[in-house]
């Protein structure tokens, strides 16, 4: 009996304490650095991969003037979109400055392999040739959980995004 409970003891000192290491803000925000830095490298592939089988998204998305962008779906077409849009990006941008305020992340003691983060992110974006610096701002809802075999994965993202100034580098 004292072993069992011991054996019990450590199994959920470890799914909460993996929970906390991989989903606490800390490790939220480096998967979400990690996937700026596929996109910068343009990697569509490797931001594919960090998605949930079942992911669920919207993109409310006004930073191209005239070309508004509404979207939601699932994995599929998060990942036809970013295999269209992710390899022009590395051509066209040349340096990019991401800052996320306001981070929250939330978990429920029930959950403990999953994390709500929200946050504000301000983004400048320099374009390569034109040399014009575009700055964003965002209001991001991201879901992440922890499974057991591929790690940690995007299951539910809500982006909202606006174009707030554009001008000459």
């Amino acid at each position: 009996m004292k072993k069992l409970f011991w054996v019990v003891t450590i199994a959920l000192a470890w799914i909460y304490g993996s929970g906390f290491m991989s989903l606490g803000p800390r490790g939220a925000m480096n998967y979400l650095d990690e996937w700026e830095q596929l996109s910068l490298n343009g990697d569509a592939d490797g931001i594919c991969e960090m998605m949930h089988e079942d992911l669920e998204f919207s993109i409310d998305d006004r930073t191209t003037p005239g070309r508004p962008l509404d979207m939601e779906g699932g994995k599929e077409d998060l990942c036809d979109y970013y295999a269209q849009v992710v390899p022009a990006m590395k051509l066209v941008v040349s340096g990019m400055n991401v800052r996320r305020d306001d981070v929250e992340v939330s978990r429920d003691w029930l959950h403990p392999w999953t994390a709500e983060v929200s946050y504000t992110e301000q983004r400048s974006v320099t374009m390569a040739g034109i040399q014009m610096k575009v700055h964003t701002v965002g209001e991001d809802r991201v879901t992440l959980v922890k499974t057991l075999t591929d790690g940690v994965k995007i299951k539910a993202l809500h982006a909202k995004t606006r174009m707030t100034h554009a001008g000459d580098t």
